[in-house]
């Protein structure tokens, strides 16, 4: 059940933002990650970080490129975005997660080795405070070598240095509280009707979710692929709004799925008469490194919800 709270708490955010690159801080990706996946490429994995460590870089093909640490997992990301939708892959590895240093190998898609260095001149230290939690971060340079290369060659990045940081808890600071109309508006959107459709499959450890909701303006749908290969989890993500995209009728009998792209074809749910229920159609998704990914079949199972 913690992955799917995961995932409704980043969708939700999707839902309040204004695009889709505010809806998803990099940084909440790493919630994502399943705690069973998180236990199997490293120990232990503590609930929350005591440090966060990594670098940012930008590679081919438009993507992002972020290596950064969690519990003692090496987390890569390559993230994809802009003002209508979110497409990511997340891979974790066990490794070497120190704030000094990082070292892991994604099996035969690269590797990175890479050790902290700070600036010449100065600290490179400052103080932010979020969600009521002082944080120091300490920039500097990351030095070794970093190789990637995705899945049918989606993104490829090779290098030897990236600017990066090192972010550990410094105590307390004041937090900002609501004012009266946010707390409104909160509320409005809680008790607002909402239709929403999840299909669920899982097969072992791998595990495949579409996610869709409906509102007055408009729809959302998230796509999920979970998967593990030896050390390494790989999770696939997709997030896009559109103004259309989800028809269902008044019985709650049948919806159809149309999402705009990188999504393709359609879903299509229907309730018989005598309780069973099919999900199929042609419906899928570009996940990065994995095309044309199929979202519907009888692997699936399938949950509506259409207010009265």
């Amino acid at each position: 059940m913690s992955r799917r709270v995961a995932i409704l708490a980043v969708f939700g955010a999707l839902l309040t933002a204004g695009s889709a690159r505010a809806a998803v801080d990099p940084a909440l990706m790493s919630h994502l990650a399943p705690r069973h996946l998180l236990a199997e490429v490293g120990k232990p994995v503590p609930p929350k970080p005591v440090f966060d460590s990594g670098f940012t870089v930008e590679a081919s093909h438009g993507y992002e490129i972020k290596v950064f640490t969690f519990g003692s997992a090496v987390i890569l990301e390559a993230m994809h975005r802009d003002h209508r939708h979110l497409a990511a892959a997340v891979y974790l590895a066990r490794g070497v997660a120190t704030p000094q240093r990082l070292q892991a190998t994604f099996g035969n898609l690269g590797k990175v080795s890479m050790r902290f260095r700070p600036p010449r001149k100065g600290s490179g230290r400052n103080s932010v405070c979020r969600f009521g939690e002082r944080l120091t971060k300490r920039r500097g340079t990351y030095v070794g070598s970093f190789v990637f290369r995705g899945e049918g060659g989606y993104v490829a990045v090779h290098l030897h240095r990236a600017k990066g940081k090192i972010v550990t808890p410094a105590g307390r600071c004041p937090r900002r509280h609501l004012t009266h109309a946010q707390v409104e508006k909160l509320l409005e959107g809680l008790f607002e009707p909402v239709s929403g459709l999840l299909a669920d499959s899982r097969e072992g450890v791998t595990t495949t979710t579409l996610f869709a909701i409906a509102r007055k303006r408009g729809s959302a749908f998230l796509a999920a692929h979970e998967e593990t290969h030896g050390r390494l989890a790989i999770i696939r993500l997709v997030i896009v709004k559109g103004r259309k995209g989800f028809r269902a009728n008044e019985a709650a009998t049948a919806v159809d799925l149309s999402p705009p792209a990188p999504f393709h074809g359609t879903g299509r749910y229907h309730a018989e008469p005598d309780g069973t229920t099919t999900w199929i159609g042609p419906l899928s998704v570009n996940f990065p490194g994995a095309p044309r990914f199929p979202l519907t079949g009888p692997s699936f199972e399938t949950f509506i919800e259409i207010p009265f």
